[in-house]
C-alpha cells in the first residue's frame, strides 16, 4: 500500500508541474515551457500507468489467495478448532464456495473417540442411534454415512430456525465420521 501511495503522490507532482509548465508556456509565449510541459506530460502518463499496474496486480494476487480452496485440514480447523488429540486424518472434502449455492461443508475425517467428544462439547447436540439403512443424504458423490455400518451415531446441532447447523455421522467406536455444516 505503502507503494500505491508513493507512486500516487509522484504520478500527482508530474501531473501539476505538466499544467503549471503548459499554463506558463502558453501565458509567457515561452516555446521551452510549453516543450518541457510534454516531457512531464510523458512522465505523468507513465507514473500513473506503473501505479494502476501496481494497484491491479496486488489486488490480483490478494484476490486469489483470499479465492485459494481450503485443504480438508484448514476447513476442520475452522469448524472445530485445532484438534488436541492428534489422530485426525481427513479423507475428503468439499467447501462452501458460494453461499446458497454451495449450501454446505462436507467432511469426511479419520478421528478417535477422545477427539469426537472433544467435537461434540463445542455445541449442543442432540444425539440419535439409527440405523443406516434409513439415512437418505444427498451430498457428494463420496458423502456415504451408510458405510460407517448397520447402526450409526447421528449428532444434530440446529444453530438456528433456517436450517444452519451441524449433522454429524459417527460410526458406533467414534473412529470415523461424516459431517455436513450447513451455512446459509
Amino acid at each position: 500500500m505503502k507503494l500505491v501511495f508513493i507512486w500516487a503522490v509522484i504520478s500527482c507532482v508530474f501531473c501539476i508541474t505538466f499544467f503549471s509548465m503548459l499554463l506558463l508556456g502558453i501565458f509567457k509565449k515561452k516555446r521551452s515551457a510549453i516543450i518541457g510541459s510534454i516531457f512531464t506530460l510523458a512522465m505523468t502518463v507513465f507514473s500513473a500507468t506503473w501505479t494502476v499496474y501496481i494497484v491491479v496486480y496486488k489486488s490480483y494476487h490478494r484476490v486469489t489467495e483470499t479465492l485459494k480452496p481450503r485443504s480438508g485440514k484448514e476447513i476442520y480447523s475452522a469448524l472445530f478448532g485445532e484438534s488436541q488429540n492428534h489422530c485426525v486424518n481427513v479423507l475428503n472434502h468439499q467447501d462452501q464456495v458460494v453461499p446458497k449455492i454451495d449450501y454446505a461443508i462436507w467432511l469426511h475425517v479419520e478421528t478417535c473417540p477422545r477427539e469426537l467428544k472433544r467435537i461434540l462439547n463445542l455445541h449442543e447436540f442432540t444425539a440419535n442411534k439409527v440405523s443406516s439403512l434409513d439415512l437418505d443424504e444427498n451430498g457428494p458423490s463420496w458423502f456415504k454415512p451408510q458405510t460407517l455400518g448397520d447402526s450409526i451415531l447421528v449428532f444434530i446441532y440446529n444453530k438456528d430456525e433456517y436450517g444452519n447447523g451441524q449433522t454429524i455421522y459417527s460410526s458406533i467406536d467414534s473412529s470415523e465420521i461424516f459431517c455436513k455444516d450447513v451455512w446459509d
